[in-house]
């Protein structure tokens, strides 16, 4: 772990002891995606305890360097590992050079507080509003991570997957780097099993997708 993320860890605990066992609190060392959890409390909510990998928001943000722009994101919508609405926020860590380092995350289990809503909403509404369609959702492993990107890219069944061109393959692939995905170690191989193609395939995509982007 990096050592300028210590101080944070004492935070951790700080937060989860006064917000309850309703919230989940998650220290991540982005140095280390594959096993960026580096403290947690109430990791029940999302299943996930030190060790487990980055989340695909998470990568995403350290792509597109929203950190650069603002010090943290808050009041976005998740789901839990329960399929339960989880109020997330995060704060972005970084040191003295402006570099992302680290990412402070609070989830918090809306179930309950949804439920009453629910009632109220039956008792004073004539018509249910449509439901936001979640930014976060929680990964245990490489497997989950891959596979809840692609869902955001393509819902449905990932078996047809395999069965699409050669050019639809590859806007997928390219989708998916723009979301961080192959950040992750493990993420090629996990993708090409999903496309029915080998690593090298998915790696001459990528290659190709790079040398397009240089001449925009």
């Amino acid at each position: 772990m990096n050592k300028k993320l210590e101080p944070y860890i004492s935070l951790v605990d700080f937060l989860a002891d006064y917000l309850g066992s309703n919230t989940e609190v998650v220290l991540h060392d982005m140095e280390d995606w594959e096993k960026s959890v580096v403290a947690i409390r109430n990791g029940h909510i999302s299943g996930r305890k030190i060790g487990s990998p980055v989340t695909g928001l998470a990568l995403e943000m350290a792509k597109s360097e929203i950190y650069k722009e603002q010090p943290y994101k808050a009041n976005y919508k998740g789901v839990s590992i329960h399929g339960y609405t989880v109020k997330s926020a995060t704060y972005f860590i970084k040191d003295n050079k402006g570099k992302l380092i680290g990412l402070l995350c609070i989830n918090m289990d809306c179930e309950k507080y949804s439920e009453a809503r629910d009632i109220l909403d039956s008792l004073i509404s004539v018509e249910t509003a449509e439901n936001e369609k979640a930014e976060e959702t929680f990964n245990i492993d490489i497997k989950d991570l891959v596979r809840n990107n692609l869902a955001r890219i393509v819902p449905g069944d990932n078996q047809r997957l395999r069965s699409l061109r050669k050019a639809e393959k590859v806007d997928i692939v390219r989708q998916l780097r723009e979301m961080g995905t192959f950040m992750v170690k493990g993420t090629v191989t996990e993708v090409g099993k999903i496309l029915g193609v080998s690593d090298p395939t998915i790696y001459r995509y990528l290659a190709a997708i790079r040398k397009d982007g240089e001449k925009d």
